[in-house]
């Protein structure tokens, strides 16, 4: 597979879907404005790849094409790297959002697979079956994707977090790769020691040059850098995929009409800067990868 993602990799993650679908039928607000918020973020990176070098050489955008049509031309018109998600949102099991020729326009593919200690196995081997299906067609155009998981347990369970979460992880980063299912990088969930990510470092090091990048759930500023810190000498660790961190709350305030359209983009630039500066801070310096 061509290598177009060098780490580290900086990627602003704002290809949500179902999330704000869901927050503007509670609020009342058209769904087109959705577009809006896409189009304001995606200006928000490149304000931060014209102010931050490190933005500039590592920064990378992801964004759907259901509301973020304009921001995905937008971001790509101007140089950056962009990619597009190829599962359809809030569905389970694992469904395409359309044809991968159609769907996933960009330099890469992600696709966000959910998985838990009790799903039944056929639907695990299927997902695992349609996973295959998209790394075949990623081979076939020269085209990397990133590999989402998210491991669903008990949410106030600090156990879970330290040892069920990462385990659960681990067995599906093996199984996968035992399907022959190797994607450049995977896209995870934080862990809150060095502890619980030796496991995952330890799973996704059986392959050669794969890499990880830290998601972030619309955690706070300062439960990211945990994770970050978490990461340090994690020799997978690769960077960050952090999204409604960065641009959900003034995304949010100015679709409400309390924020101006500008100030929530200075405002998301700002994020995405002070992100890259926590995993900067945090002295995560994985090698190359590839």
């Amino acid at each position: 597979m061509s290598i177009s993602l060098k780490s580290p990799v900086y990627m602003m993650a704002i290809d949500h879907r179902w999330q704000w679908s869901q927050w503007c039928d509670e609020n009342r607000i058209d769904h087109l404005r959705i577009r809006e918020v896409k189009t304001l973020a995606a200006d928000a990176f490149l304000l931060a790849r014209r102010e931050s070098s490190q933005a500039m050489e590592s920064g990378v955008l992801l964004v759907d094409l259901i509301y973020g049509r304009e921001a995905f031309a937008r971001a790509r018109a101007a140089g950056s790297t962009v990619g597009t998600p190829a599962e359809r949102a809030g569905v389970f099991p694992l469904e395409w959002t359309g044809a991968f020729e159609e769907s996933l326009p960009g330099a890469f593919a992600k696709v966000l697979v959910r998985h838990r200690a009790d799903v039944p196995r056929e639907v695990f081997d299927n997902q695992l079956a349609k996973l295959a299906e998209l790394q075949q067609w990623c081979s076939t155009v020269n085209r990397p994707f990133v590999l989402e998981v998210l491991i669903s347990g008990p949410e106030t369970d600090p156990a879970f977090d330290r040892e069920g979460r990462p385990r659960l992880l681990a067995e599906f980063i093996r199984s996968a790769y035992g399907r022959k299912i190797v994607p450049q990088f995977w896209k995870i969930e934080g862990v809150p020691d060095a502890a619980a990510m030796r496991i995952v470092d330890e799973a996704i090091c059986e392959e050669r040059g794969v890499g990880q990048l830290i998601l972030g759930k619309g955690a706070g500023l300062e439960t990211v850098g945990t994770w970050f810190e978490s990461a340090r000498g994690a020799v997978s660790a690769a960077g960050f995929a952090i999204g409604r961190t960065v641009y959900w709350d003034s995304a949010r305030e100015f679709l409400l009409g309390r924020m101006a359209a500008d100030d929530a983009v200075h405002q998301m630039a700002a994020n995405y800067r002070t992100v890259i500066e926590l995993w900067r801070r945090a002295q995560v310096l994985a090698p190359e990868l590839g």
